[in-house]
């Protein structure tokens, strides 16, 4: 047993204190607290612990929204009032800046939306013990945590979740033993457009067995699901998804409004999990002036090349995701927009489109953009990049890397598009010095 105050958070939300030289994480700390914790792991530079007793609260501890919040590994952050998760996430970006990327920047705009039932999507687990479990896992493990409402998954959600439930049940279904590689129905993924309402559902499989009778009578009982699809996942792995879809009823897709334009998304598609705050993210983007060309690397369904379609004389748009660029290129015509060309291709494969655009658009995975990338477009002197990052700390190394190329940090903001989780959305942009 051990007494410590914790300093601060780190990217993964644990609390951090210094005990006898070693780091020491603690999770559900607040910074500046003091707290009793026994140690449950024991490495040579670093200890985990557990904490026993809070002996000095923070005055922006709360009392979570959540009955099963220290369970469920959905939410991280709702034992702390929610101005201060915004202050202590801005806290992490710069401690990033400073600590990975080596650089200092201060002026970082915070910018939020309603911070509780806000995901457009949710992809749950499912597991049968004693009890059929449909929910998140519980945190740092593979066991789910069964729940019936979500406080940050939109309402709608939570709603079809518990009808679907019951349809399981009835259709008796094997479910997915991930352990013994045994069962049928590994994952529910539902997805909603916040400003449609359209649900659209997608059941996760082994094999392609379904039962009609998990899935036959849905959209009737509910007029919001527009489209049902099932995924096959054959494979022993953590991945949620497999290559294969089957249409089951209903449509393939489902419809979302941005920036006043139609958007669907297909089942194999990447969407933002925050609409409300996607379009705040839009509309900074297009606060940075018009030209001639515009890339969007990493670039989805093309939802911010479209938005930026009427500002740039020609719009290059790369994803590697072929169902994405499908779903781009009908947004596309959807909105009468002929001023846009889609790649299907990797970022660092497609170099050739760098030269000659007044700006780019990086929205990489966590891992960040390839060093290649960036290269180029130092080489290639591009005036103006926008740079949106999930990752904190990949964004500070590839930060540094355009500063060293002649590029100056000219605005940064912090999107909270995951409130209550330790999660970080950051756009920096970044012009080329004189």
């Amino acid at each position: 047993m051990l007494e410590l105050k914790i300093e601060k958070l780190n990217l993964g939300g644990q609390g951090i204190g210094y005990r006898g030289g070693k780091v020491c994480f603690v999770d559900y700390c607040i910074p500046n607290e003091k707290i009793r914790a026994e140690v449950i792991v024991e490495k040579k530079d670093y200890l985990v612990a557990r904490c026993i007793e809070i002996l000095e609260p923070s005055p922006y501890r709360i009392e979570p929204k959540c009955p099963i919040f220290k369970i469920c590994g959905g939410c991280h952050l709702q034992h702390i009032d929610y101005k201060y998760q915004l202050q202590l996430k801005k806290e992490i970006l710069l401690d990033s800046f400073r600590r990975i990327g080596k650089f200092e920047y201060d002026n970082i705009e915070v910018i939020s939306d309603h911070p509780w039932h806000y995901r457009n999507r949710a992809q749950l687990p499912i597991q049968k013990n004693r009890e059929l479990k449909i929910g998140y896992f519980k945190r740092g493990t593979h066991e789910v945590v069964n729940h019936k409402i979500c406080y940050i998954n939109q309402p709608a959600i939570n709603k079809v979740v518990n009808v679907i439930r019951d349809y399981i049940k009835k259709s008796k279904i094997l479910i997915y033993d991930e352990f013994q590689h045994k069962g049928n129905l590994r994952h529910l993924i539902v997805r909603c457009g916040t400003h449609t309402g359209q649900i659209f559902i997608t059941f996760v499989t082994k094999s392609d067995l379904i039962p009609e009778i998990l899935y036959k009578g849905l959209i009737e009982e509910i007029p919001e699901i527009v489209g049902i699809t099932q995924n096959i996942n054959p494979q022993r792995t953590n991945r949620i998804l497999g290559r294969k879809n089957i249409h089951l009823s209903g449509r393939d897709y489902y419809e979302e409004i941005i920036d006043k334009k139609i958007f669907r998304i297909g089942p194999a598609s990447f969407f933002q999990v925050n609409s409300p705050v996607f379009e705040k993210i839009i509309e900074k983007i297009k606060e940075e002036g018009e030209g001639h060309r515009v890339l969007d690397l990493y670039a989805g369904i093309g939802i911010i090349g479209i938005c930026l379609s009427s500002q740039f004389k020609k719009v290059i748009v790369v994803e590697e995701n072929s169902n994405a660029v499908n779903d781009g290129i009908e947004n596309a015509r959807l909105s009468g927009i002929k001023n846009i060309d889609f790649v299907v291709g990797r970022a660092e494969d497609n170099l050739n489109l760098i030269k000659g655009c007044d700006m780019i658009i990086l929205d990489p995975p966590r891992k960040g953009v390839k060093k290649e990338i960036i290269e180029e477009i130092v080489r290639m002197k591009i005036g103006k990049i926008i740079y949106l990052s999930c990752n904190p700390a990949s964004l500070a190394r590839d930060m540094s890397l355009f500063i060293k190329g002649n590029y100056k940090i000219e605005k940064v903001f912090l999107f909270d598009m995951f409130a209550q989780t330790y999660h970080i959305e950051a756009m920096v942009l970044i012009n080329l010095k004189n």
